[in-house]
């Protein structure tokens, strides 16, 4: 994609690593300058820029959520002084909607067809990259661009953190966002494509049976022990198969989740679990624990033999033990899932619910279900996105948006069919 319009506006923040540094601008000077230049009154701009800047250093630690909010904050500041020429302080509702209206059909003068950062090291300063845009298209160049649905519903979760902070520090009186109505934050409709997203996620009475099947099988026969524990913290946790099993790290090393993987913490005097997680691309994430689920933790390690009711620090025991010593494996862990899954289809089969039986068994093999109906129901309990996302280990709450709006589409189309004719 490429036009012979100019854009009008600049880079605002730097990288995470970075974003501390640049308080003052001694080494920005065109982000200075375009400052300066701003059809604003200078002071407002500058205002607008220290507060959206203190925002994000909040956020530098989590680098996923820091470039989600840095991107969409960069684009709304652009927007507020260049296209509506007011300052942050003025936003209202009829701003944000009209916000929410150009990024569906914005200029192309702002969209860039591939990612470029926005500072680059040119004689020891941070000088602005004349190919940085707000937006990117990286499809065919010939295709018009187009935001998607879970894009906007990200600009509105950022957005709404955003805001909130301003209101929090007395920098905008009231949250524009609530007033804007939902018509105005959706993408604009696709004629060739009617049909929703695939939700892929268990409903909450298939989740309920299974969790009770297995809880019965356990109780009769200590051999499904592991299957309850292992299906119970996939849910709970957000876990995929890989991250309870041993994998490779660093120099053919081998990495086992063990129960020192646990640890109990204490914030503002409460105490809480969490769990460190060597997930997707070799990083570690944190999941807290919900504290139903240390019953479930609690039973495991009964079932194992372990004399404390809940891990210890620096406890070596594999979560998943073998007979051989050493930890299950990603195919043994999968090939459990698979066992519940099919033991739960038999019941359903012997009580009668046949249709519901042939939809467990058709998804037996894909865990990830587990996963998705665990980050869907604590959504839908009011979880916040962001904090779901980083437990997830999600690069930044796009996707995890996404499920928040299939979760809605399950929901609106249970609604639907309760209507009386």
């Amino acid at each position: 994609m490429s036009s012979k319009a100019k854009f009008p506006g600049f880079p605002l923040f730097d990288t995470a690593e970075l974003i501390h540094d640049q308080a003052d601008l001694e080494l920005y000077p065109d982000l200075r300058a375009a400052l300066t230049a701003l059809p604003i009154a200078q002071e407002s701009a500058l205002d607008d820029f220290h507060i959206a800047h203190r925002f994000l250093v909040k956020y530098s630690d989590v680098s996923g959520t820091y470039n989600r909010f840095r991107s969409e904050i960069q684009r709304f500041l652009n927007y507020t002084w260049l296209v509506a020429r007011r300052s942050l302080s003025q936003t209202d509702t009829d701003l944000v909607s009209s916000y929410f209206a150009f990024l569906k059909t914005p200029p192309v003068a702002w969209v860039a067809p591939g990612i470029y950062p926005a500072f680059e090291n040119r004689d020891e300063l941070r000088r602005s990259n004349p190919k940085w845009r707000p937006l990117v298209h990286r499809a065919n160049e010939d295709a018009p661009y187009s935001v998607s649905q879970a894009s906007l519903n990200a600009s509105r979760t950022a957005l709404q953190t955003f805001f909130k902070y301003l209101v929090s520090r007395d920098y905008l009186q009231r949250n524009p966002l609530l007033d804007v109505r939902k018509r105005d934050r959706n993408a604009k409709p696709n004629l060739n494509q009617d049909r929703d997203a695939e939700v892929r996620r268990l409903t909450d009475w298939q989740w309920s049976y299974l969790l009770e099947t297995l809880t019965e099988l356990a109780s009769g026969d200590a051999k499904y022990e592991r299957h309850l524990f292992v299906i119970v913290t996939m849910k709970s946790l957000f876990l995929r198969v890989s991250e309870l099993a041993p994998r490779p790290v660093d120099r053919g090393q081998i990495r086992t989740p063990t129960f020192g993987d646990f640890r109990r913490t204490v914030v503002d005097g409460e105490p809480y679990w969490i769990y460190s997680v060597f997930g997707k691309g070799d990083k570690t994430r944190q999941v807290t624990l919900p504290d139903a689920y240390l019953d479930y933790l609690k039973r495991w390690r009964t079932h194992l033999g372990l004399t404390a009711p809940l891990p210890v620090p620096g406890e070596s025991t594999p979560i998943l033990p073998s007979q051989k010593g050493d930890a299950l494996g990603k195919r043994q862990v999968q090939r459990i899932y698979e066992q519940a899954m099919v033991a739960t289809a038999d019941r359903m089969e012997r009580e009668g619910f046949r249709d519901e039986a042939r939809q467990i068994l058709a998804i037996r093999s894909e865990t990830h279900y587990l996963r998705h109906t665990g980050a869907s129901q604590a959504i839908e309990a009011g979880g916040d996105i962001r904090h779901i996302s980083e437990e997830l280990g999600h690069a930044n709450a796009t996707f995890t948006e996404s499920v928040y709006v299939n979760s809605e589409q399950a929901r609106r189309r249970t609604e639907g069919r309760r209507r009386m004719v």
